[in-house]
């Protein structure tokens, strides 16, 4: 009776130490992300430019309802990036190395609204965001293998240490290449904001028009920070 008492004893003790130590299976979990990321960051230091088709979902809990758009997407080293939409047709948001530029003619046709470089909206480059020192900026947890428009993919989430405009988010990392093909973002409204990507081209053939925005004839230009 005392050996099956003292085995009891030890078993409920593994238990309770089970239940509030965390386990060597986290700890490899966060070890795995972080390298998948530092990996990704690594190859995408070397990428100069790149441009993709994307398509959009963002999720608004307090309409209850879901928007789709598209379009494409390209950035250029250091501070180049275009978002050009064809679904709604003709929405851009844009930063030509002086000004973030921001025209929904969807919305309001009249209306452009420019930012400094400085206080651009954030979450619109993901791959800096997520790429760059993740250890320093996020919790990261390490969800496994999936697989995301016949591409073998690995699943990684992340959680903001300080305040970044969005509570978490998820990524899919291309098992090949190290490209981000998906991510979602939960914002601190609720809302929840998912971008896929497809097409990737790395290092596209210049084009000279990409990151410039032409302000359209009787809009009025609202600058902003």
């Amino acid at each position: 009776m005392k050996d099956g008492y003292n085995g009891l004893r030890a078993a409920f003790l593994v238990f309770v130490l089970s239940a509030f130590l965390p386990g060597p299976g986290l700890a490899a979990q966060e070890g795995r992300g972080l390298a998948l990321l530092e990996e990704a960051g690594e190859r995408y230091r070397n990428v100069q430019s790149f441009c993709a088709e994307f398509d959009q979902a963002l999720y608004v809990p307090l309409l209850r309802e879901t928007t789709q758009s598209a379009g494409t997407l390209c950035q250029k080293k250091p501070n180049l990036f275009a978002m050009r939409f064809t679904d709604p047709l003709g929405d851009i948001l844009l930063a030509d190395g002086e000004s973030f530029w921001i025209y929904y003619p969807s919305t309001d046709p009249k209306q452009v609204l420019q930012f400094s470089m400085e206080t651009q909206p954030g979450g619109v480059d993901f791959h800096r965001d997520f790429l760059d020192s993740p250890k320093e900026k996020y919790e990261i947890l390490y969800e496994g293998e999936e697989t995301l428009g016949g591409r073998s993919t690995h699943l990684i989430r992340l959680k903001p240490f300080q305040p970044s405009g969005f509570s978490e988010a998820s990524i899919w990392l291309d098992s090949e290449r190290s490209l981000i093909l998906q991510a979602r973002i939960g914002m601190e409204d609720g809302s929840v904001r998912t971008v896929t990507l497809s097409q990737i081209q790395v290092n596209p053939p210049e084009d000279p028009g990409r990151f410039h925005f032409e302000t359209p004839d009787g809009a009025r230009v609202i600058r902003r920070g």
